[in-house]
């Protein structure tokens, strides 16, 4: 891994997110984050994700929600989960690092390259509504020099 990496605190509030509404009992792209071009994403097993998740009415169900994390080539033909699919529960911490959500990732971590896609996908008994909903991924990015 290239010596330039800094730590880097990914949220729904980015403005390179795309956000969109979850469909109820399918899997749906609730946060999708395309690599800038001359950037690359590293992703290590001691990394962290917090996610909360709502639907039209309230917090959704801790024991019927599942969430993960992929990461899709710019086709979206090539998928590499690097979370999940696990039950909302393990991601919805966000102050405790011991309880925090650990990405599934080997030793040597994964990279996310320029155009490449971070994606968050919840499948939920409900719609889940991304405006009230929010995340953070703290992880590594590398701007490459030209």
């Amino acid at each position: 891994m290239p010596q330039e990496s800094v730590p880097f605190r990914l949220t729904d509030a980015d403005p390179v997110i795309v956000a969109a509404n979850g469909t109820a009992n399918q899997w749906s792209d609730v946060w999708s984050y395309q690599v800038p071009n001359g950037v690359v994403l590293f992703i290590r097993p001691e990394h962290t994700l917090g996610t909360y998740l709502e639907d039209a009415s309230a917090e959704v169900g801790s024991s019927t929600c599942r969430v993960k994390v992929e990461k899709r080539d710019p086709s979206g033909s090539d998928v590499l989960c690097l979370y999940g699919a696990d039950l909302y529960l393990s991601s919805k911490e966000f102050q405790d690092r011991n309880k925090m959500a650990h990405f599934r990732v080997p030793a040597g971590g994964a990279e996310i390259s320029e155009r490449f896609y971070f994606v968050i996908a919840v499948y939920d008994d409900g719609a889940v509504q991304q405006a009230p909903s929010y995340f953070e991924a703290n992880i590594e990015k590398v701007r490459r020099t030209l």
